[in-house]
C-alpha cells in the first residue's frame, strides 16, 4: 500500500484513520489543521502542524515524508482570518478561487486538481476504511415502523431537492410534515431547530443522504455516537442514511448507543 497522508480537522474522524493505518501496518503521515485538529489524533504519530492556508508547507511535508496518496478527515469550521494568510502557495491558489464563483464541490475539485499537480493522489476516508461505509437495512436491533418507511420516503425527496440545490444534505420529517432541513449549521443544529417544532403524537426521523454530483472524497455524510447523542436529546426515533454514500463512526459504540436509546439507523437505496 502507498504511504498516506492524513489532512486532519476535527472531530473522531481523523482518529479512526491513523488507529486503522496503525492496526493494518500501514506507513502514513498527518497534517494536523491548526486549531481545528484535537491532540489527541496526533499524539504519538508522525506530525506537523499546519493552517488552512499554508499549502505549500502541507504539500511540502507530505513531499519530505514521501507521501503518495492523501484523504481529507475531519471538519473545519469556517476559518479566521489569522488562519487564512497564506503561503506563496496558498495565495496562489486563492487567487484563482476567487475569481471564479463556484459551489463548495466545485472549489474541493479545484482544491485536488492542484494537489495532484504536485504528483499526489487524492482519495476518500471510504476507499481507506471502506468497512466504515454503511450497507442496506437496519444495522442495529431497532427496526423502522410503516409509518416511518413513509416518512423516510418524503424526506428522501426533500434532500434530493436540497442536494440539487447545494444547501445541504438532510431533513426531519414528522407525519409527512418537514419540520426541519439542514442548512450550513449542520445536522445536529438542524435537529435543535426541529425540536422546537414538532408536535405531539409519532416522533419525527432523521434522513441524510449524499447531495446529486457531490465531491465523496471529502464532506461525505458523516454519523457517529454525537450524532445518536442529538436524536436522544431532540426525540428524533430513527434515522435513513444512503447506502454506499455515508460514513458510520465508532460503528460498534454508536450501534450500541443506538439500541440502548431504541433508535433505527436504517441503510437506503436511492433512486435517481
Amino acid at each position: 500500500m502507498e504511504k498516506l497522508g492524513i489532512l486532519a480537522g476535527n472531530g473522531a474522524m481523523p482518529k479512526e484513520v491513523v488507529d486503522h493505518c496503525k492496526t493494518t501496518n500501514r506507513e502514513f503521515f498527518v497534517v494536523g489543521l491548526e486549531p481545528h485538529v484535537l491532540p489527541e489524533t496526533v499524539q504519538d504519530t508522525p506530525h506537523v502542524l499546519a493552517k488552512v492556508g499554508e499549502i505549500g508547507k502541507i504539500l511540502k511535508n507530505f513531499q519530505k515524508n514521501q507521501v503518495k496518496e492523501i484523504v481529507f478527515a475531519g471538519g473545519v469550521r469556517r476559518p479566521s482570518l489569522k488562519e487564512l494568510i497564506p503561503d506563496w502557495e496558498g495565495a496562489k491558489l486563492m487567487t484563482k478561487l476567487a475569481i471564479r464563483k463556484m459551489s463548495d464541490d466545485d472549489i474541493f475539485r479545484m482544491l485536488f486538481n492542484e494537489i495532484e499537480k504536485k504528483g499526489f493522489k487524492v482519495v476518500g476516508a471510504q476507499e481507506v476504511m471502506p468497512q466504515m461505509l454503511l450497507l442496506e437495512g437496519a444495522c442495529g436491533k431497532t427496526k423502522p415502523s410503516k409509518e416511518d418507511l413513509e416518512d423516510i420516503q418524503t424526506g428522501i425527496k426533500v434532500a434530493q431537492a436540497l442536494g440539487a440545490l447545494d444547501v445541504g444534505q438532510a431533513c426531519v420529517v414528522q407525519e409527512g410534515m418537514i419540520l426541519a432541513v439542514e442548512a450550513k449549521e449542520g445536522t445536529d443544529a438542524m435537529m435543535d431547530r426541529a425540536h422546537s417544532v414538532k408536535r405531539s403524537g409519532k416522533s419525527p426521523v432523521l434522513v441524510k443522504i449524499v447531495k446529486p454530483g457531490q465531491e465523496t472524497r471529502v464532506d461525505l455524510p458523516t454519523i457517529g455516537p454525537r450524532t445518536i447523542e442529538a436524536m436522544k436529546r431532540n426525540g428524533i426515533k430513527g434515522m435513513a442514511v444512503e447506502i454506499g454514500g455515508t460514513l458510520l463512526l465508532e460503528r460498534e459504540k454508536t450501534i450500541k448507543m443506538a439500541d440502548e436509546a431504541k433508535i433505527f439507523i436504517v441503510g437506503v437505496k436511492i433512486e435517481i
